[in-house]
């Protein structure tokens, strides 16, 4: 068969380019589900990738010296397209075992995105060092042939970030997008490969049965969006349903929608004490959330204190609209949505000061780091009444502690009394949660052991959740925790180590 004419080497160079990239960035949401966002996960997937690409670069400048050509250019397309299919079946298979192997997390994420994505970027990366060997037949052009190729690359991998990152993950998700990724390098290796005897009907056969598999691969994720893998476990019965909503991995939310004394967490009990210790049902205030997740706590507001008002900042749009499809929250609530980023609304001012703010932001070990520091809780402050109370859950080891007690002292910048609600009567070892409350006037301690908010009618048979609720840590237990950790720092936003501070509780907890 005649060979095909070859296109042009600059769209060649810019679409392996763009291939390349759009990889990389898919590579970080992929993995998302099994080792979360952090700075761990993307530095492992810059690091892989960059471990492709020097030992790819090196094997096709050797290759294209010792053996140039279409046939060779044709197979290089062909084993990308391979491995970027491999790629999936890899992430199906070693996900799961070693996000839970116990190693050292920075450890697991390089490990796991070595297996997963470094072949792809080692064949990718072939590419460029053949088409230069290809173009330069004139040595005195040679510069200007291989700057037009760097300059092709370079737009092929601003198009696959951008197009990657703004509009195809979203789109087709991560599994498809690979997939499509993976069939695109094979039509391109089989289009150069005509004429050269690359394929034989066996090979084809073996490759069209490996497409079609990549493409009935089960999803993970019942919606996917720029932030999160959104999943959702249906639990309960057809009069009662409960929903589990998992962002990423963590399970996030119970929802209950026909039980919204059903809280769930522990946390969302103590949260629920603030707010009976504060208000009756029948008051007017204003609650602010930061993070929406399964909205158990403002569904629980609008049941229960019907003359308040809740505001939500949930930055995923996704998890709104999932939250109306699948989990039976109404199109018509009285909670007041505000999709985005927190910081960046309450930059906007365009509400009523709050006289309540809760932050459930934190996803697992993927902690915005922007909504810790000394900068984000002034700006918070100022939002709020001069009464207001701010209260936070977040997740620590006191084993460790560097995240609480960096935490704790932050608040303390800002306000002039911080709580800690351990959920029991100390500091427990381990990886727990904490919620600590914050605010300029004292929190009556009478008040808050003998108030019973509408979610304890449902827990007669669990004083134990009850109980827990209610603690708080003695405050000369608290100074000599801060006082046994004296080098964590106030966060503020030049300096927020937290993902360091948080690795080894992952590590222990994983």
């Amino acid at each position: 068969m005649k060979s095909l004419r070859l296109p042009p080497i600059w769209i060649l160079n810019g679409f392996a380019s763009f291939c390349l990239m759009l990889i990389q960035v898919l590579s970080g949401r992929a993995l998302a589900p099994f080792l979360g966002t952090s700075v761990f996960t993307w530095t492992s997937v810059i690091g892989a990738t960059l471990i492709g690409l020097t030992f790819g670069q090196a094997a096709g400048g050797a290759l294209a010296d010792r053996k140039s050509g279409r046939r060779a250019l044709a197979q290089t397309f062909l084993m990308a397209g391979s491995a970027a299919l491999a790629a999936n079946f890899a992430l199906a298979f070693f996900s799961a075992r070693l996000s839970t192997y116990p190693m050292d997390l920075a450890f697991r994420s390089i490990m796991l995105a070595i297996v997963v994505f470094t072949p792809v970027a080692f064949f990718l990366s072939m590419v460029g060092p053949q088409l230069a060997k290809l173009a330069v037949d004139n040595l005195g052009h040679s510069g200007s042939i291989v700057g037009k190729l760097s300059a092709a690359g370079a737009i092929g991998s601003l198009l696959g970030v951008g197009l990657g990152g703004y509009v195809l993950i979203s789109a087709l998700g991560t599994q498809y997008l690979m997939s499509a990724v993976a069939i695109a390098l094979l039509g391109l290796g089989v289009y150069i490969g005509v004429g050269e005897r690359v394929l034989n009907y066996r090979i084809a056969g073996f490759l069209g049965v490996v497409v079609i598999s990549n493409l009935l691969l089960p999803g993970l994720c019942k919606q996917e969006s720029n932030y999160y893998c959104i999943r959702i476990l249906a639990a309960g019965t057809e009069e009662a349903p409960r929903f589990t909503l998992k962002l990423d991995h963590l399970v996030h939310s119970y929802v209950s929608p026909r039980d919204p004394a059903d809280l769930g967490y522990g946390y969302e009990q103590v949260y629920a004490r603030l707010i009976a210790t504060r208000y009756s049902k029948l008051d007017s205030f204003h609650a602010y959330f930061i993070g929406g997740g399964g909205f158990v706590l403002p569904r629980y507001l609008e049941s229960y204190y019907p003359s308040a008002t809740s505001t939500v900042s949930e930055i995923d749009p996704a998890v709104i609209e999932a939250n109306h499809r699948f989990m039976e929250l109404s199109t018509s609530t009285k909670i007041v949505m505000a999709p985005g980023d927190a910081r960046r609304h309450l930059m906007r001012n365009v509400d009523e000061p709050y006289d309540l703010v809760f932050g459930d932001a934190f996803n697992d070990f993927g902690v915005p780091v922007h909504l810790t520091t000394l900068e984000f809780h002034q700006l918070l402050k100022s939002r709020m009444k001069p009464d207001g109370m701010y209260a936070l859950n977040l997740i620590d080891d006191s084993s460790y502690g560097n995240f609480l007690t960096s935490m704790t002292r932050t608040l303390r910048q800002v306000w002039k009394y911080v709580e800690v609600a351990p959920l029991a009567d100390t500091l427990e070892p381990g990886r727990n949660t904490i919620v600590l409350i914050a605010s300029d006037e004292p929190l009556d301690k009478e008040r808050w052991l003998a108030t019973r908010p509408p979610s304890f009618d449902r827990l007669e048979s669990d004083d134990k959740v009850i109980e827990a609720s209610s603690k708080l840590l003695d405050p000369a237990i608290v100074e000599e925790f801060l006082s046994s950790h004296p080098n964590t720092p106030v966060l503020t936003d030049d300096y927020v180590p937290i993902d360091r501070y948080l690795a080894p509780v992952f590590r222990d907890a994983y």
